[in-house]
Protein backbone atom coordinates (compact mmCIF):
# COMPACT_ATOMS: atom_id res chain seq x y z
CA UNK A 1 0.00 0.00 0.00
CA UNK A 2 2.87 2.45 0.15
CA UNK A 3 3.25 2.95 -3.71
CA UNK A 4 -0.29 3.51 -4.09
CA UNK A 5 -0.35 5.88 -1.37
CA UNK A 6 2.45 7.69 -2.54
CA UNK A 7 1.01 7.59 -6.29
CA UNK A 8 -2.21 8.59 -4.51
CA UNK A 9 -0.69 11.52 -2.86
CA UNK A 10 1.09 12.65 -6.06
CA UNK A 11 -1.91 12.87 -7.66
CA UNK A 12 -3.60 15.22 -4.95
CA UNK A 13 -0.50 17.06 -5.44
CA UNK A 14 -0.50 17.32 -8.92
CA UNK A 15 -1.51 20.87 -10.46
CA UNK A 16 -3.22 19.10 -13.22
CA UNK A 17 -5.88 16.90 -10.70
CA UNK A 18 -9.40 16.75 -10.81
CA UNK A 19 -10.02 19.17 -8.41
CA UNK A 20 -7.64 21.65 -10.01
CA UNK A 21 -10.13 21.17 -13.09
CA UNK A 22 -12.89 21.90 -11.16
CA UNK A 23 -11.40 25.40 -10.20
CA UNK A 24 -11.03 24.25 -6.57
CA UNK A 25 -8.97 26.49 -4.17
CA UNK A 26 -6.74 25.18 -1.78
CA UNK A 27 -6.34 26.58 1.74
CA UNK A 28 -2.76 28.09 1.95
CA UNK A 29 -1.51 25.33 4.61
CA UNK A 30 -2.97 22.20 2.31
CA UNK A 31 0.17 21.53 0.08
CA UNK A 32 2.04 22.05 3.48
CA UNK A 33 -0.04 19.34 5.27
CA UNK A 34 0.01 16.92 2.12
CA UNK A 35 4.19 16.92 2.27
CA UNK A 36 4.22 16.86 5.82
CA UNK A 37 1.61 13.86 5.81
CA UNK A 38 3.93 12.49 3.01
CA UNK A 39 7.31 12.42 4.56
CA UNK A 40 5.93 11.16 8.40
CA UNK A 41 4.38 8.50 6.51
CA UNK A 42 7.82 7.56 4.60
CA UNK A 43 9.40 7.93 8.17
CA UNK A 44 6.74 5.42 9.36
CA UNK A 45 4.96 7.64 11.77
CA UNK A 46 1.52 6.42 10.02
CA UNK A 47 -0.41 8.06 13.22
CA UNK A 48 1.23 11.43 12.98
CA UNK A 49 0.90 11.48 9.16
CA UNK A 50 -3.09 10.34 9.40
CA UNK A 51 -3.27 13.47 11.54
CA UNK A 52 -2.04 15.62 8.85
CA UNK A 53 -3.60 14.08 6.22
CA UNK A 54 -6.57 14.61 8.40
CA UNK A 55 -5.97 18.22 8.74
CA UNK A 56 -5.49 18.37 4.76
CA UNK A 57 -8.78 16.97 4.76
CA UNK A 58 -10.57 19.41 6.52
CA UNK A 59 -9.28 21.92 4.49
CA UNK A 60 -9.85 20.47 1.00
CA UNK A 61 -11.90 17.25 1.32
CA UNK A 62 -10.75 14.83 -1.55
CA UNK A 63 -11.77 10.67 -1.45
CA UNK A 64 -8.17 10.28 -2.17
CA UNK A 65 -7.22 11.68 1.41
CA UNK A 66 -9.95 9.17 2.62
CA UNK A 67 -7.97 5.85 1.63
CA UNK A 68 -4.61 6.99 2.60
CA UNK A 69 -5.74 8.01 5.80
CA UNK A 70 -7.22 5.00 6.30
CA UNK A 71 -4.06 3.27 5.06
CA UNK A 72 -1.99 5.03 7.41
CA UNK A 73 -3.98 4.10 10.41
CA UNK A 74 -4.31 0.62 9.85
CA UNK A 75 -0.34 0.87 9.61
CA UNK A 76 -0.49 2.62 13.21
CA UNK A 77 -2.42 0.07 14.50
CA UNK A 78 -5.83 1.39 14.66
CA UNK A 79 -8.02 -0.78 12.50
CA UNK A 80 -11.64 0.36 13.99
CA UNK A 81 -10.90 4.03 12.59
CA UNK A 82 -9.33 2.66 9.49
CA UNK A 83 -12.05 0.99 8.47
CA UNK A 84 -14.45 3.86 9.16
CA UNK A 85 -12.03 6.30 6.86
CA UNK A 86 -12.32 2.79 3.86
CA UNK A 87 -16.21 2.74 4.53
CA UNK A 88 -16.19 6.69 3.74
CA UNK A 89 -14.32 6.28 0.83
CA UNK A 90 -16.13 2.74 -0.51
CA UNK A 91 -19.79 4.97 -0.08
CA UNK A 92 -18.18 8.31 -0.98
CA UNK A 93 -19.97 8.03 -4.86
CA UNK A 94 -17.31 9.80 -6.22
CA UNK A 95 -15.74 10.56 -9.55
CA UNK A 96 -12.34 10.85 -8.00
CA UNK A 97 -12.59 7.15 -6.82
CA UNK A 98 -10.57 4.35 -8.08
CA UNK A 99 -11.87 1.10 -8.59
CA UNK A 100 -8.43 -0.18 -7.44
CA UNK A 101 -8.38 1.55 -4.99
CA UNK A 102 -12.46 0.75 -3.80
CA UNK A 103 -11.07 -2.90 -4.74
CA UNK A 104 -8.38 -2.29 -1.71
CA UNK A 105 -11.08 -0.46 0.48
CA UNK A 106 -13.52 -3.58 0.61
CA UNK A 107 -10.46 -6.06 0.74
CA UNK A 108 -9.33 -3.91 3.66
CA UNK A 109 -12.72 -4.08 5.09
CA UNK A 110 -12.92 -7.22 5.62
CA UNK A 111 -9.62 -8.34 6.98
CA UNK A 112 -9.81 -5.70 9.41
CA UNK A 113 -13.03 -6.85 10.19
CA UNK A 114 -11.56 -10.15 10.65
CA UNK A 115 -8.88 -8.91 12.86
CA UNK A 116 -11.63 -6.52 15.00
CA UNK A 117 -13.86 -9.76 15.49
CA UNK A 118 -10.58 -11.72 16.63
CA UNK A 119 -9.76 -8.74 19.02
CA UNK A 120 -13.32 -8.75 20.01
CA UNK A 121 -13.18 -12.17 20.82
CA UNK A 122 -10.03 -12.38 22.55
CA UNK A 123 -11.65 -9.30 24.52
CA UNK A 124 -14.43 -11.53 25.47
CA UNK A 125 -12.30 -14.19 26.36
CA UNK A 126 -9.64 -12.23 28.76
CA UNK A 127 -12.82 -10.31 30.06
CA UNK A 128 -14.71 -14.09 31.00
CA UNK A 129 -11.22 -14.87 32.68
CA UNK A 130 -10.98 -12.34 34.45
CA UNK A 131 -14.11 -11.95 35.81
CA UNK A 132 -13.91 -16.16 36.55
CA UNK A 133 -10.09 -14.89 38.25
CA UNK A 134 -12.37 -12.30 40.21
CA UNK A 135 -14.74 -14.55 40.98
CA UNK A 136 -12.39 -17.38 42.32
CA UNK A 137 -10.13 -14.44 44.34
CA UNK A 138 -13.73 -13.34 45.51
CA UNK A 139 -14.24 -16.92 47.09
CA UNK A 140 -11.15 -17.79 47.83
CA UNK A 141 -10.62 -14.52 50.19
CA UNK A 142 -14.32 -15.36 51.65
CA UNK A 143 -13.26 -18.74 52.00
CA UNK A 144 -10.05 -17.63 53.75
CA UNK A 145 -12.59 -14.88 56.20
CA UNK A 146 -14.55 -18.28 57.06
CA UNK A 147 -11.59 -19.93 58.01
CA UNK A 148 -9.81 -17.08 60.39
CA UNK A 149 -13.36 -16.48 61.60
CA UNK A 150 -13.78 -20.44 62.22
CA UNK A 151 -9.78 -20.37 63.74
CA UNK A 152 -10.73 -17.04 66.17
CA UNK A 153 -14.19 -19.22 67.08
CA UNK A 154 -11.76 -22.25 68.01
CA UNK A 155 -9.39 -19.91 69.36
CA UNK A 156 -12.28 -18.65 71.93
CA UNK A 157 -13.31 -21.99 72.81
CA UNK A 158 -9.50 -23.42 73.75
CA UNK A 159 -9.14 -20.40 75.50
CA UNK A 160 -12.95 -20.59 77.22
CA UNK A 161 -12.13 -24.52 78.19
CA UNK A 162 -8.33 -23.23 79.61
CA UNK A 163 -9.75 -20.65 82.20
CA UNK A 164 -12.56 -23.18 83.40
CA UNK A 165 -9.74 -25.70 83.98
CA UNK A 166 -7.27 -23.17 86.01
CA UNK A 167 -10.98 -22.11 87.29
CA UNK A 168 -11.03 -26.08 88.90
CA UNK A 169 -7.86 -25.79 89.37
CA UNK A 170 -7.74 -23.07 91.38
CA UNK A 171 -11.00 -24.09 93.36
CA UNK A 172 -8.90 -27.40 94.19
CA UNK A 173 -6.09 -25.88 95.65
CA UNK A 174 -8.31 -23.36 97.63
CA UNK A 175 -10.52 -26.87 99.21
CA UNK A 176 -7.25 -28.46 99.53
CA UNK A 177 -5.79 -25.34 101.80
CA UNK A 178 -9.31 -24.93 103.38
CA UNK A 179 -9.45 -28.76 104.58
CA UNK A 180 -5.76 -29.06 105.21
CA UNK A 181 -6.66 -25.79 107.68
CA UNK A 182 -9.83 -27.12 109.31
CA UNK A 183 -7.93 -30.66 109.71
CA UNK A 184 -5.06 -28.64 111.33
CA UNK A 185 -7.41 -26.56 113.53
CA UNK A 186 -9.12 -30.32 114.93
CA UNK A 187 -5.48 -31.10 115.27
CA UNK A 188 -4.75 -27.97 117.45
CA UNK A 189 -7.52 -28.62 119.28
CA UNK A 190 -7.11 -32.44 120.16
CA UNK A 191 -3.57 -31.06 121.21
CA UNK A 192 -5.15 -28.84 123.43
CA UNK A 193 -7.58 -31.24 124.85
CA UNK A 194 -4.70 -33.54 125.50
CA UNK A 195 -2.50 -30.86 126.88
CA UNK A 196 -5.68 -29.89 129.10
CA UNK A 197 -7.01 -33.30 130.01
CA UNK A 198 -3.17 -33.87 131.06
CA UNK A 199 -3.08 -31.44 133.64
CA UNK A 200 -6.03 -32.35 134.88
CA UNK A 201 -5.23 -35.95 134.94
CA UNK A 202 -1.70 -34.80 137.13
CA UNK A 203 -3.84 -33.10 139.81
CA UNK A 204 -5.97 -35.83 140.01
CA UNK A 205 -2.64 -38.18 140.38
CA UNK A 206 -1.26 -35.28 143.09
CA UNK A 207 -4.86 -35.63 145.04
CA UNK A 208 -4.75 -39.37 144.75
CA UNK A 209 -1.11 -38.98 146.68
CA UNK A 210 -2.25 -36.86 148.98
CA UNK A 211 -5.56 -38.74 150.05
CA UNK A 212 -5.85 -39.96 153.20
CA UNK A 213 -8.73 -41.98 153.04
CA UNK A 214 -9.64 -44.94 151.10
CA UNK A 215 -12.68 -43.76 149.34
CA UNK A 216 -10.86 -40.29 147.98
CA UNK A 217 -8.15 -42.50 147.16
CA UNK A 218 -10.73 -44.16 144.86
CA UNK A 219 -12.34 -41.65 143.46
CA UNK A 220 -9.45 -39.98 142.84
CA UNK A 221 -7.74 -42.75 141.32
CA UNK A 222 -10.48 -43.07 138.69
CA UNK A 223 -10.75 -39.10 137.84
CA UNK A 224 -7.07 -39.50 137.00
CA UNK A 225 -7.47 -42.48 134.56
CA UNK A 226 -10.74 -40.65 132.64
CA UNK A 227 -8.39 -37.33 132.65
CA UNK A 228 -5.65 -39.27 131.43
CA UNK A 229 -7.57 -41.39 129.17
CA UNK A 230 -9.03 -38.14 127.96
CA UNK A 231 -5.63 -36.74 127.17
CA UNK A 232 -4.85 -39.34 125.32
CA UNK A 233 -7.47 -39.03 123.02
CA UNK A 234 -6.75 -35.42 122.68
CA UNK A 235 -3.34 -36.48 122.09
CA UNK A 236 -4.32 -38.57 119.37
CA UNK A 237 -6.75 -36.84 117.45
CA UNK A 238 -4.05 -34.06 117.31
CA UNK A 239 -1.35 -36.07 115.79
CA UNK A 240 -4.13 -37.64 113.22
CA UNK A 241 -5.17 -33.95 112.81
CA UNK A 242 -1.77 -32.89 112.43
CA UNK A 243 -0.63 -35.65 110.31
CA UNK A 244 -3.38 -35.32 107.48
CA UNK A 245 -2.94 -31.65 107.48
CA UNK A 246 0.45 -32.07 106.12
CA UNK A 247 -0.65 -35.02 103.56
CA UNK A 248 -3.66 -32.41 102.70
CA UNK A 249 -2.06 -29.24 102.21
CA UNK A 250 -1.16 -28.43 98.80
CA UNK A 251 2.68 -28.68 98.55
CA UNK A 252 2.95 -26.33 95.90
CA UNK A 253 1.58 -22.63 95.29
CA UNK A 254 -1.70 -21.61 93.37
CA UNK A 255 -1.67 -22.92 89.88
CA UNK A 256 -1.11 -21.42 86.90
CA UNK A 257 -1.93 -21.45 83.24
CA UNK A 258 0.27 -24.00 81.50
CA UNK A 259 0.97 -25.91 84.56
CA UNK A 260 0.79 -29.85 84.82
CA UNK A 261 0.13 -30.61 88.56
CA UNK A 262 -0.98 -33.98 90.40
CA UNK A 263 -2.85 -33.28 93.16
CA UNK A 264 -4.61 -35.61 95.44
CA UNK A 265 -8.34 -35.81 95.10
CA UNK A 266 -10.58 -34.36 96.90
CA UNK A 267 -12.73 -36.31 98.30
CA UNK A 268 -11.69 -40.10 98.28
CA UNK A 269 -7.79 -41.86 98.07
CA UNK A 270 -6.42 -41.51 95.10
CA UNK A 271 -4.48 -38.84 92.87
CA UNK A 272 -5.31 -36.67 89.64
CA UNK A 273 -3.24 -34.87 86.89
CA UNK A 274 -4.15 -31.79 86.03
CA UNK A 275 -3.28 -29.85 82.67
CA UNK A 276 -3.63 -25.90 82.34
CA UNK A 277 -2.74 -24.31 79.38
Amino acid sequence: MRLVFVLSLALALAPGSALAQRGGTKAPNHQALLKEGKRLYDAGKYKEAADALKQAHEAQPHPQLMYNIAVALEYAGEPREAMTWYRQYVTSNSEDTNATLLKNSNRAIDRLRVQLDREDQAQATADADRKRLEAEADAARRQAEEEQMAARRAEEDSQRQRQAEFDRALKSYQRQRIGAFAVGGVAVLGVGAGVLFGMQARDAREQFDNASTLEDKETFSDSTKSKALLADIGFGVGLAGAITAIILYPKEGPPTQGEVRVTLAPRGVGAGMEVHF
